[in-house]
């Protein structure tokens, strides 16, 4: 219990650090492309290489498929309603685009705190070290996009804090929300949640996390974000052997 304890608090970590720092200096365009496309290939690398392969040995090939699929769907409807990037707006709609930011990462970190708990399910003890870590790295960057955007809209900095760290809420509540769904899970069962999360986080980094990178790059230096794509799936590699 000691060392889940210590690595959720490291999970959690991620959106209060991000949200001091948006309010404290913003860093600069290419330093958060870069952690953001080092948390996509970490969340892949884990998907690809942890996730699917323990689904397929507990519920096979169509009980992964399904729950990835599942996964995909659930993380696109998310977004749907609520979308949390924004490029410009005017700036009377600012303070309502960074709600708006805050309120997309606050529910789609749900599913990450689970994702936390369907790696502490599985039979490698590195595996919940490794999703924390993604989780943490990725969180960061985010609790900067939503604090700073807040911040500037009102110019509370201490209000801009408190709502950007809030999304690590709902990592906990999905923690043990999944703590206590796997309990009463089948292996197959057990299985199809595994890999619904696999689609949560696939989506997460081709869906968000790579594009946003790519963005914050420019055209200047394309091929920055994968060498750092390349860092994060190596960085899962290390870990796992």
């Amino acid at each position: 219990m000691d060392r889940e304890f210590w690595i959720l608090v490291v999970a959690v970590a991620g959106p209060v650090i991000g949200s001091a720092l948006g309010v404290a200096f913003t860093p600069g365009r290419q330093t958060t492309g870069d952690m953001l496309s080092f948390a996509g290939g970490s969340m892949l690398a884990i998907s690809f290489l942890e996730l699917l392969p323990e689904s397929m040995n507990k519920c096979g090939l169509a009980g992964t498929a399904a729950g990835f699929a599942v996964g995909l769907l659930t993380m696109a409807a998310l977004e749907g309603l609520f979308p949390h990037r924004s490029q410009s707006h005017p700036n009377g709609e600012l303070e309502r685009t960074s709600i708006l930011m805050i309120l997309g990462i606050f529910l789609h970190n749900l599913p990450e705190g689970m994702a936390m708990a369907s790696a502490g399910s599985m039979e490698d003890p590195r595996a919940l070290v490794t999703v924390a870590l993604a989780i943490a790295i990725h969180n960061i960057p985010e609790g900067i996009c939503t604090s700073a955007p807040y911040y500037q809209a009102t110019g509370n900095r201490l209000r801009a804090f408190l709502w950007s760290s809030s999304t690590a809420l709902p990592m906990l509540g999905g923690y043990l929300l999944g703590k206590t769904l796997l309990r009463g899970l089948s292996p197959y069962a057990m299985g199809v949640m595994v890999a619904s999360v696999a689609g949560l986080m696939i989506h997460i980094s081709c869906g968000e996390l790579l594009p946003t990178a790519l963005e914050e790059e420019g055209k200047e230096h394309p091929v920055r974000p994968m060498l750092w794509l390349a860092a994060g799936i190596l960085f899962v590699m290390a870990m796992e052997g």
